[in-house]
């Protein structure tokens, strides 16, 4: 089989031979490569899809046609997906669930699609609030479904194309989780973390605290493999420091801040949500030139394919223009 593919790079048009193959492709070949990969075998793959072994052979050597290579290795023990059939799944695997939530949309009787956001908790907040009520004012407020949790689950999503766009961190935990040759990125604002602690704390009172005055103190900090806790980590390990325990680990940051209101706990995190609390809890940021743990970006995502999708780009418009966040 001709290792030249018949189409393609991104920046190229499709062949008139490539395009007519590629035009009867149809859903069960899209869905031939996930099922190999998932359950190592042809035959598996044949049972799921409802048609013989040697269909979905044919079905394979169909797909092989249109990509111009071999996607699939077979040997006496099934059959698993080259390096080229993996990157084809990755891909086909969004396409999958573009059709699926193509057909619910489709199903709303003439209602505008919903759109699916993923959102860090700061802009669940913050920012988030303040777009919907400018969207509801300009009677632009699409239908949305909403989720929360951390940046790398949540970009991970969008790029299985469970989502349509997120608005999270940007840092180097997103680009080793998930390939951003898929991705759309595009810069909202940024920010810093801060350690801060209630206002009658004793450090609250000093001029300039450093790391290894924060080492006996009791700690509250997000889980691990959060971007907070990353920060918390980056403080001591940026000083030559052991990162002390935490006392209490918590995953919701707003719970976090009302434990260090009340108590003699520290802690760390975004320098606007602490703004927000400031007044209302009684906490402070402290002071110290060894305290700061860098800036953070906050990113609107969105998959190449659909960076144009109107009601995800309509939300971030209406992002921008709240500004709840320095961007100097």
């Amino acid at each position: 089989m001709s290792k030249s593919p018949p189409f393609p790079t991104d920046d190229q048009p499709l062949s008139p031979a490539a395009g007519y193959r590629l035009d009867r492709l149809r859903l069960r070949h899209l869905r031939l490569l996930e099922i190999i990969d998932r359950e190592g075998s042809l035959g598996a793959a044949a049972r799921e899809l409802g048609v013989s072994q040697p269909a979905v052979t044919l079905l394979l050597r169909e797909v092989e046609s249109v990509f111009g290579m071999q996607l699939v290795e077979r040997d006496a023990r099934g059959g698993r997906l080259t390096a080229p059939g993996r990157h084809a799944r990755d891909r086909l695997v969004i396409a999958m669930a573009s059709v699926n939530f193509a057909i619910g949309a489709a199903r709303q009787s003439g209602r505008d699609p919903t759109l699916r956001v993923g959102c860090v908790q700061l802009i669940g907040f913050s920012a988030l609030p303040q777009a919907l009520t400018r969207l509801q004012a300009q009677e632009a407020l699409p239908y949305m479904h909403i989720q929360e949790a951390e940046a790398v689950a949540l970009v991970a999503a969008l790029a299985a194309g469970e989502l349509d766009c997120v608005i999270g961190w940007l840092d180097e935990a997103i680009a080793s989780a998930v390939d951003l040759d898929l991705i759309h990125v595009e810069p909202l604002w940024s920010g810093r973390m801060q350690v801060f602690a209630a206002a009658e704390h004793p450090l609250a009172r000093r001029r300039q605290v450093r790391p290894a005055d924060l080492t006996e103190c009791p700690w509250v900090v997000p889980h691990r493999g959060s971007r907070t806790y990353a920060a918390f980590q980056r403080l001591f390990l940026n000083n030559g420091l052991a990162v002390p325990r935490p006392r209490v680990v918590c995953t919701s940051i707003h719970s976090g801040m009302h434990m260090v209101a009340g108590g003699r706990f520290v802690s760390v995190g975004p320098d606007r949500l602490i703004a927000q609390y400031r007044d209302s809890l009684g906490i402070q940021p402290l002071r110290g030139s060894e305290l700061d743990t860098g800036r953070t970006q906050l990113s609107f995502f969105t998959l190449k394919e659909a960076a144009d999708f109107e009601p995800a780009q309509r939300l971030r418009h209406a992002l921008l223009a709240t500004q709840p966040f320095d961007t100097d």
